[in-house]
């Protein structure tokens, strides 16, 4: 299915994935009465919410549980703790992107980013408009829009990051690179980020990567993964500053008592990226 395609149908999941959530501690609402407040028919809500999530609105709704959560976040730990052990990228086989991480020189940060080629673009995604911008490097920031967040407003905060940096906007480029990074085919390919941060930001980061495909875990336990058990705080601060959606995971860390909590780019959409990975992980994992 085309990221186009796909996009578009987030929309409607999206909207589905809100109204499940208002239910998520009451009743659970029938397919049809999901459809009506959708204006659509059961049978194309089922269809275009199974494609793309790769389970049912009843599967889903079941999965925002907070028992569920919590189940989660404990399997999650343990997975997490041995993946950090191991030195691996990930425990998951889902992860069809290797990546690894490259940190702003501090003359490229001093400088404002003088001497470097910055390309930027939008493009489609499975989870709606997706906002990329690269250096020589790697990929340097992946946000997807919000109603808060055009795309116009992204890219001016980019120039005014790196207001000496040599800006080319091609949004074609942009759109292969997204293809790549929600693609699922290019499982042996090798993605490297490009990052501007502090070295404790640097570091949660890249503990997040280590964090299994549709497996939670909390603030308190990045932190004692780091080895630095009173900092869930910063390690909190750390995450909301985290600068490349989705391949930096951050949408898997959520709240100690088993709820999945806020998320910048929407809280809808946290819910949608964690539910897509378990669709994910229950076909590869039939």
């Amino acid at each position: 299915m085309k990221q186009l395609e796909l996009s578009k149908h987030y929309r409607l999941v999206e909207q589905a994935i809100q109204i499940l959530e208002q239910h998520s501690k009451a009743v659970e609402p029938t397919l049809t009465a999901l459809a009506g407040k959708l204006n659509t028919s059961p049978a194309h809500l089922q269809r275009v919410f199974t494609a793309w999530a790769g389970i049912s609105p009843k599967q889903f709704f079941h999965c925002l549980q907070k028992d569920h959560a919590r189940q989660l976040i404990q399997n999650g730990h343990s997975n997490l703790s041995a993946s950090l052990e191991l030195g691996l990228p990930s425990s998951s086989k889902l992860h069809n992107l290797m990546i690894k991480f490259e940190a702003f020189s501090p003359g490229e940060i001093k400088t404002h980013g003088k001497g470097l080629k910055l390309t930027t673009g939008q493009a489609s995604s499975p989870f709606g408009p997706v906002f990329l911008c690269t250096t020589g490097k790697g990929i340097n920031s992946l946000e997807f829009e919000t109603a808060t967040l055009p795309y116009e407003a992204w890219h001016r905060e980019i120039t005014a990051l790196y207001p000496n940096a040599d800006l080319v906007e091609s949004h074609d480029d942009m759109q292969l690179l997204a293809d790549r990074i929600f693609g699922l085919h290019n499982r042996k390919d090798t993605v490297t980020l490009n990052l501007r941060g502090t070295p404790f930001q640097l570091q949660v980061w890249q503990a997040l990567v280590h964090l299994p495909a549709a497996q939670l875990a909390s603030y308190q336990q990045i932190a004692n993964m780091l080895g630095k058990p009173k900092a869930s705080r910063s390690v909190g601060s750390a995450i909301a500053k985290n600068p490349v959606g989705y391949l930096i995971p951050c949408h898997r860390v959520i709240q100690g008592t088993g709820e999945l909590g806020q998320y910048r780019w929407s809280s809808a959409r946290k819910k949608a990226l964690h539910i897509w990975e378990q669709g994910l992980v229950n076909n590869f994992n039939p």
